[in-house]
């Protein structure tokens, strides 16, 4: 596209389209494209990511500057990357709500609500906080999504991140993060990069009990985050994940991303589904 928008922190390279229009039903239209490198399973948008674009996607339409407070989020479809897809907007159901979905080829992708209303009270959550402060198992890199762009060992993306899974007790994950500057603006982590970081662990948490099934991995379905303080870059943080139940091919998980005082700065809960072969971009799991 020749006049384009970044969506997220510029050096990730996913763009908005400057040409908009206001289709029939009122909502924003736009293009949005995400280059290669920023994979889940190879040529498709990571799952996180692809929920995650929402925020960022209402932030470009959001008139007060407030920070988020909650995104909920439905993959319906794959998002292949270095194609434009169909990005819209329109305002939700109160004040600083926001309805955003893309769409490819006639498809639905994702649909999700963006609030925008600044940060909530963090919560106690007692199983999660206890990993952030205990001690920190050894990485045990995966060779289940190699190019992954949060966990896996070969990510072509420049700032790949290479957070390789950390099994602690059964059913959980527990691994380090030092978050680059580059990966947010004004000292702290974009919210987009923080809906990437919160998904690959909610898989590994719960992988032995997919993999029992027969499955070989499992792709995002429902993603719901909630942010309650913003996270520094270039400090210390960890991002710990607990299995919380399968039920035939769904698979529940959640995720946070703590400091070693208990500091609770972001929380999802997220919804997968066990497949027995990663889509090509024509395929969908739901």
């Amino acid at each position: 596209m020749s006049t384009s928008l970044p969506v997220g922190p510029p050096t990730l390279g996913l763009h908005l389209g400057a040409d908009a229009h206001v289709d029939d039903q009122r909502w924003l239209v736009r293009a949005l494209r995400a280059p290669a490198g920023l994979d889940g399973p190879p040529g498709i948008l990571q799952g996180g990511l692809a929920a995650g674009v929402a925020g960022a996607l209402a932030r470009s339409v959001d008139r007060f500057g407030a920070p988020m407070t909650r995104l909920r989020s439905r993959l319906h479809a794959p998002t292949p990357l270095g194609v434009a897809v169909e990005a819209r907007v329109t305002a939700g159901a109160g004040p600083a709500h926001h309805l955003v979905e893309t769409h490819h080829g006639g498809r639905l992708l994702t649909s999700a609500e963006v609030e925008l209303a600044g940060h909530d009270p963090a919560p106690r959550i007692l199983d999660l906080t206890e990993l952030a402060t205990g001690p920190l198992p050894e990485p045990q890199p995966q060779d289940a999504y190699p190019t992954c762009f949060v966990c896996g060992p070969e990510p072509s993306h420049p700032q790949g991140l290479r957070l390789h899974p950390r099994p602690g007790a059964p059913g959980t994950i527990i691994q380090p993060w030092i978050p680059a500057e580059e990966l947010g603006s004004d000292r702290t982590v974009d919210p987009l990069v923080v809906a990437a970081v919160l998904d690959c662990p909610t898989v590994w948490a719960a992988i032995e009990p997919i993999r029992a099934r027969g499955a070989i991995g499992a792709l995002l379905a429902g993603f719901e985050v909630h942010h309650y303080h913003d996270i520094p870059v270039e400090e210390p943080v960890r991002v710990v994940a607990r299995f919380d139940g399968i039920d035939g091919r769904k698979v529940r998980a959640r995720a946070a991303v703590l400091d070693e005082e208990g500091t609770c700065y972001a929380l999802a809960s997220a919804l997968h589904i066990a497949v027995e072969r990663l889509p090509d971009g024509g395929f969908s799991p739901r």
